[in-house]
């Protein structure tokens, strides 16, 4: 009997919710997040300039902007931080890089290119960034395996809801310019 009750516990932990993610791969197994989104009734030049500005406001680092071909290229880094909600302590930022193609009535976003960049305190007790990276495929962290599955979720996480805020901004309709109404006087 105790031999089952074990199994069982040892059943019911291993296969517990948030012990490993399943982040989305492409064909190189590498990590992509990845959408086409349809916009019904809006011009390749109005989905690009919203576009622009939405990575203008999130503070991305614009590495290729080409409005011909509306493709936009950007970069930008998520913060993962290593202590509870009182005491955060920043230990790196997990850098990503966003590909944004526009054409008349849909666009396609692609989060890839995912490395987390070891972050530690100067001297001067400042936060720098030690030069060690860590690409996101890896699942094996040693030392820290559950300190790297929070940054694995919380990436995701993030993607997400980036990709949900990106889908607000770029579905958007652009409202029509009032005209404006001469104003008559009696003196005509």
């Amino acid at each position: 009997m105790r031999l089952l009750l074990a199994l069982s516990c040892l059943l019911l932990l291993a296969t517990l919710p948030g012990r490993s993610q399943v982040l989305p791969l492409d064909s190189q197994g590498k990590v992509a997040f990845y959408e086409v989104v349809p916009a019904d009734s809006l011009r390749a030049a109005t989905l690009y300039t919203h576009a622009k500005h939405w990575l203008h406001q999130y503070g991305y680092t614009l590495s290729t902007a080409d409005s011909v071909a509306g493709r936009l290229v950007a970069t930008q880094a998520l913060a993962m931080y290593d202590r509870g909600y009182l005491t955060k302590k920043l230990h790196g930022k997990m850098r990503y890089q966003l590909t944004l193609e526009v054409k008349n009535g849909r666009y396609r976003a692609q989060f890839t290119d995912f490395v987390f960049d070891y972050y530690h305190e100067d001297r001067a007790y400042h936060l720098v960034p030690t030069g060690k990276t860590k690409p996101l495929e890896e699942s094996v962290a040693a030392g820290w395996q559950k300190l790297w599955q929070n940054h694995r979720h919380d990436t995701q996480v993030g993607i997400t809801a980036l990709q949900a805020e990106l889908k607000t901004a770029m579905l958007a309709v652009p409202r029509p310019t009032a005209h404006a109404v001469p104003i008559r006087s009696a003196n005509w």
